[in-house]
């Protein structure tokens, strides 16, 4: 038995097998990269999508609360009207003579003359 000869089937038979397997592992890298690549495409887009839609409605709420703020503006001055005539009512009814009700009225003297005969 010649001990070098089988030794280099040996070691040709682990050069080969090693071959084949750094083959099986680049194949394995190269798939696996390509699938992390379009995995992150997929997140990309994914988050695109997401961030897109967080936009649309970060406005549509905004929207809506500039639409409620206006609403919550035109009640409260209909209210204010509503006060005003109401309280113009009650003096009318009070004293049958209109006074006003602002001590601060420039005007006051005009409305609260015993004549109005001029």
């Amino acid at each position: 038995m010649n001990y070098a000869l089988e030794l280099e089937q040996i070691f040709g038979e682990h050069a080969r097998r090693t071959a084949i397997l750094h083959q099986e592992l680049d194949e394995i890298n190269r798939v696996t990269a390509d699938r992390d690549r379009d995995h992150a495409e997929q997140q990309a887009a994914g988050l695109e999508r997401v961030l897109a839609q967080a936009e649309e409605d970060e406005k549509a709420r905004v929207a809506a609360e500039q639409r409620q703020a206006e609403l919550d503006r035109l009640e409260a001055e209909a209210q204010e009207q509503r006060d005003a005539i109401a309280r113009a009512a009650a003096a009318r009814r009070a004293n049958d003579v209109v006074a006003p009700y602002d001590d601060d009225d420039p005007e006051a003297e005009y409305y609260q003359r015993k004549s109005w005969l001029v």
